[in-house]
């Protein structure tokens, strides 16, 4: 599904042997619900929905009781999505299209009327913003349609295109803005309201990372976080500089994410089983919370202090209430990194930054096309303010990127070199 590649069982195990926490039990299942793949997972206040094959469970009381939907199509994979809102049910399908409901599942109408090249593509991802519905596609890129009137129409995908990104893994909204991943060059993109088109984002930084998809996304109200195969990136603005947190399960298979408060709960899908993960701080520190051997977890949802898991063994769920009490440590700021002066720089250069915590650093600069220059900065420094100095001598004039390792993750900063060797 979703051209996910094939997983190399041993190492993916190996990890979460590594991380593992007695949790398991703390699950219970959905007793009402088929226990079979849930592909997808929503909750919209009382209103809690699962996707299976070609059906709907839904709890319109907090999860007190379900009921299973009307067939929403024939001859499905999946339905990979839903969404609930305003009252109305929408699913988004393997190659079928869009279906919505008015009654909640009793009964479904067609709604792809303009997706052109239905049948060649999978519907990934719907969200809502302002009056327009958007949807991300597998092979067919971006569509928006206006939930008042209307038929889909293709959302700007130009850039998409020019990147092999029309493989869409993600689309979601924070505040005015739109982001989408696609492509598996660790590339995303953002589109704010009145660009004609989506800009390009590097989760690399500095270069394009073949084989590194981002596989979800989210919006805590200060920061983007991307889910991948290979982990969890953070960005303040969902453009570069990204920082990356690896929980070691290389690849994973499926990401998602769940806001309780500021609380961002995610769950890592892997062949060897699923991490549970708990951030107090917008995904720059994590902890595990739970450990799911031989289980695998699409997605997540929340209802009041419940965490809901789509599993491929069915729908489960379990209390969050008492995460509250798990340790969160002392307040820290995140890695910071910058040319101390101007960024226009001359023989030598000073590099600033901050340290969330001690340990071993490693600052490196890069030419235009991703090959490092000069030589790499490697020591251990405590945590907190420090400087380094470099010497950009052998470098001829143009534009760099410096980038600094740190156990917190990477940072990066830009300098200019207006003259120099020839």
């Amino acid at each position: 599904m979703r051209g996910i590649p094939v997983i190399v069982f041993a190492r993916v195990v190996f990890a979460l042997i590594v991380l593992a926490t007695p949790a398991q039990a703390q699950w219970t299942r959905v007793a009402e619900v088929p226990s079979s793949d849930m592909f997808s997972l929503t909750a919209n206040g009382d209103t809690i929905a699962a996707g299976l094959v070609s059906t709907i469970v839904i709890s319109t009381n907090g999860g007190a009781t379900w009921r299973q939907s009307a067939t929403v199509a024939h001859s499905l994979n999946e339905i990979s999505t839903i969404l609930v809102h305003n009252g109305r049910l929408y699913a988004g399908t393997d190659r079928s299209g869009v279906f919505v409901s008015d009654n909640l599942g009793v009964s479904w109408t067609d709604y792809s009327q303009g997706l052109a090249g239905l049948g060649t593509f999978d519907i990934v991802e719907l969200i809502v913003r302002g009056d327009s519905l958007y949807l991300a596609t597998e092979g067919g890129d971006a569509w928006v349609r206006n939930l008042r009137s209307g038929a889909w129409t293709l959302f700007g995908s130009n850039t998409l295109q020019n990147f092999q990104a029309g493989n869409m893994t993600a689309i979601a909204a924070g505040g005015s803005r739109l982001f989408a991943a696609g492509g598996f060059n660790g590339t995303v993109f953002v589109r704010d309201p009145g660009q004609p088109d989506w800009s390009l984002s590097l989760l690399f930084n500095d270069r394009f990372a073949p084989g590194l998809a981002g596989l979800s996304a989210i919006w805590t109200g200060r920061r983007w976080v991307v889910g991948s195969n290979i982990g969890i990136f953070h960005s303040a603005d969902g453009r570069e500089p990204w920082t990356y947190v690896d929980f070691g399960i290389h690849p994973t298979l499926f990401v998602g994410f769940a806001m309780h408060g500021a609380d961002l709960y995610a769950s890592h899908g892997a062949g060897g089983g699923s991490l549970i993960t708990l951030s107090h701080d917008d995904g720059i520190t994590w902890q595990n919370l739970d450990t799911l051997f031989s289980v695998g977890v699409y997605q997540l949802a929340i209802h009041e202090s419940t965490l809901y898991a789509g599993r491929v063994d069915g729908l489960w769920r379990r209390s969050i209430g008492n995460t509250a009490g798990v340790p969160r440590g002392e307040p820290r700021p995140g890695l910071a990194f910058a040319v101390a002066g101007s960024p226009l720089i001359s023989d030598q250069v000073r590099f600033t930054f901050e340290l969330p915590e001690a340990g071993p650093i490693a600052i490196e600069v890069f030419d235009v096309a991703g090959r490092r220059v000069g030589n790499a900065i490697r020591e251990t420094r405590p945590a907190g303010h420090g400087e380094a100095g470099w010497d950009a001598g052998g470098l001829t004039a143009g534009v760099y990127l410096a980038r600094i390792t740190a156990a917190a993750g990477h940072a990066t900063a830009h300098l200019v070199r207006t003259s120099g060797r020839r």
